[in-house]
């Protein structure tokens, strides 16, 4: 056993000559085997894939990671990424949260995320929950919202009273009022924006605070005036 012991461990055979990493859309496998701190040519049966695990669960674009041996020389490493779902005013510039409020970089507006406003925030660095007390309403908030409303989506707004307001792309408020029934009332917003809104007009605002009496104002747009 003390022989075969020592063959292992001493043995090329089992030196790593391949990483597969599966999962990655945002980091590179070669940035994530260097994060991990694992090295080609390292003994398969030496390296503490605990550590490894430890190490690349600080980065923050990673959830979580999971790794295994495969014999005789590879080491498959699986992880699961943080996606960013809005960006979050923060000194002049944006930060990129997950659905967790996870800061996971910097951020530009240019990027087709929702950005989240109305909010006081403390941050505390890449990888860490942002400390706010509205931030994860409206997080929730986006998760109950038709993906192709999240799409169509420049801003959203929640007050002091907790209080959620939609802006559009096209520059269409949506007054959600308390975040409950928010699917139903997505419905709602989706489909009378789409069934009022008409060549010449140009909707201000549909108030849902009520969803089953939603209210519209619009205007008509007339030889060039409103």
């Amino acid at each position: 056993m003390a022989v075969a012991a020592y063959v292992i461990l001493q043995s090329p055979i089992f030196e790593i000559r391949e990483f597969v990493v599966t999962g990655n859309r945002q980091l590179p496998k070669e940035d994530l085997i260097k994060y991990s701190g694992l090295n080609y040519g390292a003994n398969l049966f030496k390296v503490n894939l605990s550590d490894a695990e430890e190490k690349l669960s600080l980065v923050p674009l990673v959830k979580k990671a999971t790794m295994e041996r495969v014999l005789p020389d590879k080491i498959v490493i699986n992880v699961v990424e943080r996606k960013a779902v809005a960006l979050v005013p923060w000194e002049n510039s944006f930060i990129k949260v997950d659905s967790d409020g996870v800061y996971l970089q910097k951020g530009q507006i240019a990027s087709a995320l929702p950005i989240i406003t109305g909010l006081q925030i403390k941050a505390n660095g890449p990888g860490k929950k942002i400390d706010s007390e509205h931030l994860p309403v409206a997080l929730n908030a986006l998760t109950q919202l038709p993906r192709t409303l999240v799409m169509n989506l420049s801003e959203i707004n929640i007050n002091e009273a907790g209080q959620i307001y939609l802006y559009t792309i096209d520059g269409v408020q949506g007054r959600m009022g308390l975040p409950t029934d928010l699917p139903y009332k997505a419905n709602v917003f989706q489909q009378v924006i789409s069934s009022i809104e008409q060549p010449g007009d140009e909707i201000e605002y549909v108030d849902l605070s009520n969803p089953k009496v939603p209210v519209v104002k619009y205007t008509r747009q007339q030889e060039g005036s409103q």
